[in-house]
């Protein structure tokens, strides 16, 4: 007697959920791009909507400069789902109608017009290279890794952020650095010339520093507190652009120097 009560309120539950489908579910043969979706009801709709949302969106990218040529590769539109839409369209189609997904184009953040303005030369700085091979390989790797990097406005920089961590797996070799109580051999060896070389560059283009560090003695290759020494763990040069454009820069090794160059609209013009 009990199961036949059981089974009575298990039909009662399923001549409901029909009832409800019928009332309020999607029409029969109702197609969103290859997703059956008769009769979900639309709380069902939304989920599988949301769903198909995640694997259609596409982000916008920003424009950019191709690492090796410093060419300015254009900004692309993405798309985004418009589930809201998406889901009243469905729940309004006729029998058997093909509903395709509403979408909305998102444009980038950055113009690529103003990238491709951002050519003068707003400061730059070289040193000279001097040491043994291991610190020329370890500054050649740090230099190309700021090389045609793009600061937007208000961005903020950190070299440490964008050369990674100087280890051997990446390349860098043990060279000689200053540390807290007088000198020693450290993986990267080198590298604080080439931030040092990209701080007084910055300094010179006007932009605005958020933190810079001191040697704890005089380097060679650059006057007496001019320098700017990082450790990835903690020492660290930092720039924000405050400027209206995006400035760019340029970074490398030429003619036994070093050099450094921030490049940007002259907003004075």
């Amino acid at each position: 007697m009990l199961a036949t009560f059981f089974l009575s309120l298990s039909m009662v539950a399923t001549w409901l959920d029909k009832l409800e489908r019928d009332y309020y579910g999607v029409k029969p043969g109702v197609m969103l791009k290859d997703q059956e979706m008769g009769r979900l009801l639309p709380a069902e709709v939304y989920s599988v909507v949301e769903e198909m949302a995640v694997r259609y969106e596409k982000l916008p990218v920003e424009p950019t400069l191709e690492r090796e040529s410093g060419a300015v590769i254009p900004g692309r539109e993405g798309r985004m789902i418009d589930v809201d839409h998406t889901v009243a369209r469905v729940m309004a189609a006729r029998q058997g109608e093909h509903i395709e997904l509403i979408l909305n184009r998102v444009s980038p953040k950055h113009r690529t017009e103003d990238l491709e303005m951002a050519r003068e030369h707003l400061g730059e700085y070289a040193t000279w290279f001097h040491g043994s091979a291991a610190r020329y390989t370890n500054i050649k790797l740090a230099a190309g890794s700021i090389n045609n990097i793009v600061i937007w406005p208000d961005e903020l920089f950190s070299f440490n952020e964008v050369v990674g961590p100087r280890t051997p797996e990446r390349g860098y070799l043990p060279a000689p650095v200053i540390l807290q109580r007088g000198s020693g051999i450290q993986y990267g060896g080198g590298v604080c010339q080439v931030s040092s070389t990209l701080f007084n560059a910055a300094s010179k283009a006007g932009i605005k520093i958020i933190e810079r560090h001191q040697h704890t003695k005089p380097v060679s290759y650059v006057p007496k507190g001019k320098d700017a020494t990082v450790s990835y763990d903690d020492l660290d040069l930092k720039f924000i652009n405050d400027r209206s454009g995006p400035v760019t820069i340029k970074s490398g090794i030429a003619n036994g120097k070093i050099w450094a160059q921030i490049n940007g609209r002259n907003e004075e013009n």
